[in-house]
């Protein structure tokens, strides 16, 4: 795994320069304020993501232009250790949807992963075809429909992707 230091830079475009790095403890007001822009409703609290940043520091990743934290991929192993990684969380802000960063992030996440994960495995919402669409491109394929996974009436495809050294 990485080292908190551990920066990986990429370009989307000439103009647009993302970097893709590691949570550090002071970044997690800012991810816990982008969770609250993207998602309005169902957001995880802001010591979720202490709490995350504790137990999976690998697995937090943040996408900055700049000084602006623009999005971020939180991932968990399953009780049975690093084999099964879910994804909880791909948050990419408003103004910067659409450029790849949401592409870079789950690469980032894939490179973190890729020794000692076989399988990831996330939830999405039908209707968020922009998700669906990155997650098919990423090679995820729909495992099963649940029209009340997260309670009545929050239907989710829980979609899967096994890994065999096939790095985006």
């Amino acid at each position: 795994m990485q080292n908190q230091s551990d920066v990986i830079s990429q370009n989307i475009s000439s103009n647009l320069a993302i970097e893709i790095r590691l949570a550090t403890l002071a970044d997690l007001s800012a991810v816990a304020l982008l969770e609250q822009q993207v998602f309005e409703t169902a957001v995880y609290p802001d010591f979720f993501f202490r709490q995350a940043f504790d137990l999976w520091p690998d697995f937090l990743l943040l996408a900055w232009q700049g000084s602006q934290l623009v999005g971020y991929i939180l991932a968990a192993p399953e009780q049975q250790g690093l084999s099964r990684l879910g994804i909880l969380s791909l948050a990419v802000s408003a103004e910067s949807r659409g450029l790849g960063v949401g592409q870079l992030l789950l690469n980032a996440l894939l490179q973190q992963c890729l020794q000692t994960t076989q399988q990831l495995w996330l939830t999405v919402a039908p209707d968020n075809l922009p998700a669906l669409r990155l997650y098919a491109k990423s090679g995820f394929v729909q495992q099963k429909f649940s029209e009340d996974y997260y309670g009545k009436g929050e239907p989710r495809w829980v979609l899967v992707k096994h890994l065999g050294g096939d790095l985006l």
